[in-house]
């Protein structure tokens, strides 16, 4: 099976993470945390080499292994998000607290429902809260005891995903190396510590992409419908749960079109496939609400008091993500949450709002020409992608100091590890970013020589998707995360295709020099 378009995807995926990294490498754009060059770089092509020339031994092969992985892989976030606990902001705390309201029979206050109304993608998330915190309630516990352990559930069934994903093409051996580096880049994030969408949409985002990449493979013949119909619903229920994966929906749709015409099919035969992916897509978005409807009557939240038209329209996510600020010591913010221009909308109506944005964007055309917005663009990715922390203790006021309360013993080594101001902090991040920029240079440039393939094109279709997501809309780094085993796993598809360093073998002696 070959298609050309299938290989163009693959090169453009390939040369777009390349790029990435060798920005990230060369000339970063800085995150909230800084970057040692001195540290970042060397690590990054040992980490690199390591990845060319490394083994995985023969037990981590076994069938076992992937549960070892996964379910230890998943008892290690847990205690590493227990530890890190801290009184975190923004809207994860806005949630919880609307979540304790509700569980405590209290109702929500005019200031809930407007936020509610102007957020509605919040609600999937508020119904989570308001489980958790009815379980802590039974159980005589703090919610954040109860909710961070889902968070290490996640990343088990994350990692058991990406095993999935990547065995059926690359063999056992890369797959467990795609955990172990899932686990190091997710499983100990500091974003343990925070119930939030990320981690909740995770497993789904990633489980539905394995499943279906396999019901594209070729040899699988028995129950194709079934983990096709499996997928819809795993993507469907990410994307109740975070707006960002709708990128995999699109990608499983494209991927099929293109897996069309990579092979000799009968006409009818692709008639009835392209009548299926419009099936598929009416139950996604059928699915997509249906899971809105149920997670606000799970919520208990009063469906009557809550005003959609309120909520912005996708021209002003366009407009938030062309804005550009900076900050106190000097960062810029690529498209990033702007409160001005939230409080700019404040009250509108959504006429008056795509006003506004189109207005903006106007403004922002004239003010940088073609040239400056590329330049902006350009810079917006490299600023989202260059951040192998992902914008931990980045939102609202959790870099604040004396957010982690003092400790001692094994709580103090996570906290000197993974705290904000944690003495080993800076050396985590770098060593930390410089995994990310080995991984994306493992991809890109696996990408750039490995041949088509459906599963291959699937997963890189869906990283080129996340891309584009946050190059146009409101985001940052943090909206990848979701995304980052993905990414890994991607690698792992197609690491044997990287290039690596040639072994000469040693000459054997002539007899004049015996």
């Amino acid at each position: 099976m070959e298609s050309r378009v299938g290989r163009a995807l693959l090169r453009l995926a390939g040369v777009s993470l390349v790029a990435v990294a060798v920005v990230a490498l060369v000339a970063p754009r800085p995150v909230n945390v800084g970057h040692r060059w001195q540290v970042v770089v060397p690590a990054t092509f040992a980490l690199f080499a390591l990845a060319a020339l490394a083994r995985v031994p023969g037990w981590a092969k076994r069938r076992g292994a992937v549960l070892v992985v996964a379910v230890g892989g998943g008892a290690v976030a847990t205690v590493i998000g227990l530890m890190t606990r801290y009184h975190y902001g923004w809207d994860a705390r806005v949630m919880l607290d609307m979540a304790r309201l509700l569980q405590a029979g209290e109702p929500l206050r005019a200031a809930d429902y407007d936020y509610l109304s102007l957020y509605p993608n919040n609600l999937p998330l508020l119904a989570i809260d308001r489980a958790g915190a009815a379980v802590a309630q039974a159980f005589s516990l703090a919610p954040d005891a109860v909710l961070i352990p889902l968070n290490g559930i996640c990343v088990a069934v994350t990692l058991y995903a990406v095993h999935g994903l990547v065995a059926r093409v690359a063999g056992r051996g890369p797959a467990v190396a795609a955990q172990l580096v899932t686990l190091v880049l997710v499983g100990t994030s500091p974003w343990l510590a925070v119930p939030y969408t990320d981690f909740y949409a995770m497993p789904f985002v990633v489980g539905g992409v394995a499943l279906a990449a396999r019901a594209l493979t070729p040899d699988e013949r028995r129950g194709r419908i079934v983990l096709w119909v499996l997928a819809v619903v795993a993507v469907a229920i990410a994307y109740a749960v975070k707006t960002t994966p709708v990128v995999i929906a699109v990608a499983a749709v494209l991927t099929t079109v293109v897996a069309l015409f990579d092979h000799e099919l009968a006409p009818v035969r692709r008639a009835q496939v392209l009548a299926a992916c419009a099936v598929s897509a009416i139950a996604f978005v059928g699915l997509g609400v249906g899971l809105s409807a149920a997670a606000t009557s799970a919520a208990g939240v009063d469906a009557s008091r809550l005003h959609t038209e309120v909520s912005p329209p996708l021209l002003w996510w366009v407009a938030l993500g062309a804005d550009e600020q900076r900050g106190p010591g000097g960062v810029v913010n690529y498209g990033a949450y702007s409160r001005p221009m939230v409080d700019a909308v404040d009250g509108a109506s959504q006429e008056q709002m795509r006003a506004y944005a189109a207005q903006f964007l106007a403004d922002r055309w004239e003010e940088r020409g073609l040239g400056g917005s590329i330049a902006f663009y350009a810079s917006k990715t490299a600023w989202n992608w260059g951040d192998g922390m992902f914008w931990a203790w980045g939102e609202g006021p959790d870099s604040l100091p004396g957010t982690l309360a003092p400790a001692t013993g094994p709580t103090a080594i996570v906290h000197a590890l993974n705290g904000f101001e944690g003495d080993a902090y800076p050396l985590r991040v770098d060593l930390t970013q410089a995994l990310w920029l080995a991984v994306l240079l493992v991809a890109g440039l696996g990408l750039l020589r490995v041949p088509y393939r459906r599963e291959t094109l699937l997963v890189a279709v869906s990283v080129l998707g996340i891309a584009a997501f946050t190059i146009v809309l409101q985001g940052r780094s943090r909206y990848l995360f979701a995304f980052v085993p993905l990414v890994v796993a991607l690698a792992g598809l197609v690491h044997a295709w990287a290039p690596r360093p040639v072994r000469r073998r040693a000459r054997p002696l002539s007899r004049s020099s015996r």
